[in-house]
């Protein structure tokens, strides 16, 4: 390919040269036409070379508005722009300078395009029936294939490939927690796609303009209009500002865990030394903490209490109790 844009360039240069007398113009002007003609064809090729439908419409859209932008000014100043081939020039300048701020800026035009779509296509998709693309995380954290083993999960599920790729390069880790944590999701994921409650997909669109794995995941995620299952509470929330609807596991978790009332009684076994000299602490099965007054002697046993009061703190609740008589 490149012999080729050699030689066609050169035969650009040849055309302008043999006919600049039929074209009646300079040799100077042929060599300056053969150079933006090349220059146009370059950029064209640089364009193409990816073939992203968003910068390619971005670039053409800018680009048009820049060359009638161009065609005003000659219009606006004609004493000035008295010559075509300054005027041409001019022209090759505006669309040139219009398709490279286009193709710099079509992030912010794929962006605009899609958040149009997303708000037109969210009345019409339904939470049950939308995709729900898994982020690398929720893999590892493996409670999804327990919901969606029990059938509270409906539509389908999508990896992303550069979510798989992610997890892979985790497993493969020389640090043994990380190579676990890998493995862990690479199980999970086995186990999703041998359930039959839900429809497993990869998708592997690779967004290889796009950084990180989190942007990916969000411009994933509004290309085919899905929801995010994620344990991340920074990706949650950036994709709440985007208008992308997030399933949190987290909050899943705090949503389902056990009421308790003050006067309640619970089987708790101790399992450890509270803060103050006296206290115990015991757990629920959800995590929750319970701590039991005078259960400092108690250190091992199951017990009866009953609940007192409850705290709810930034890392979850705190159940308060006494040895039940």
């Amino acid at each position: 390919m490149i012999l080729f844009r050699i030689v066609y360039s050169i035969a650009i240069f040849a055309v302008y040269i043999i006919f600049r007398q039929s074209m009646d113009i300079s040799m100077y002007m042929a060599f300056l036409y053969s150079g933006v003609t090349v220059l146009c064809i370059l950029l064209l090729d640089l364009l193409l070379g990816g073939i992203k439908s968003y910068r390619i419409i971005s670039s053409l859209l800018i680009g048009i508005a820049f060359l009638v932008l161009g065609f005003l000014l000659i219009q606006s100043f004609q004493s000035v722009f008295q010559q075509k081939e300054i005027n041409l020039i001019v022209l090759f300048l505006f669309l040139y300078a219009g398709i490279i701020i286009g193709n710099k800026n079509h992030k912010f035009f794929e962006s605009l395009i899609t958040n149009v779509a997303l708000k037109h296509n969210s009345t019409k998709i339904k939470l049950g029936s939308q995709p729900k693309v898994l982020d690398t995380s929720t893999l590892i954290d493996g409670r999804i294939a327990n919901i969606v083993d029990c059938g509270f999960m409906e539509g389908s599920l999508v990896i992303p490939g550069f979510v798989l790729k992610e997890l892979q390069n985790i497993a493969d880790s020389h640090d043994h927690l990380r190579r676990q944590k890998g493995r862990r999701g690479l199980n999970v994921l086995k186990r999703l796609q041998e359930q039959t409650n839900v429809k497993v997909e990869i998708d592997n669109t690779s967004f290889d303009d796009i950084g990180t794995v989190d942007e990916k995941l969000l411009a994933l995620s509004m290309k085919i209009y899905a929801a995010i299952i994620t344990t991340d509470f920074n990706l949650m929330k950036v994709a709440e500002i985007q208008n992308i609807k997030v399933l949190n596991l987290n909050n899943l978790a705090i949503a389902l865990r056990q009421t308790i009332l003050p006067g309640e009684d619970l089987i708790i076994t101790i399992a450890k030394e509270g803060k103050d000299p006296s206290q115990g602490v015991g757990y629920l099965d959800d995590g929750t903490m319970v701590v039991v007054e005078n259960g400092k002697k108690r250190l091992g046993e199951t017990l009866k209490v009953e609940a007192t009061s409850l705290l709810q703190t930034e890392s979850g609740r705190i159940i308060f109790t006494k040895v039940k008589a």
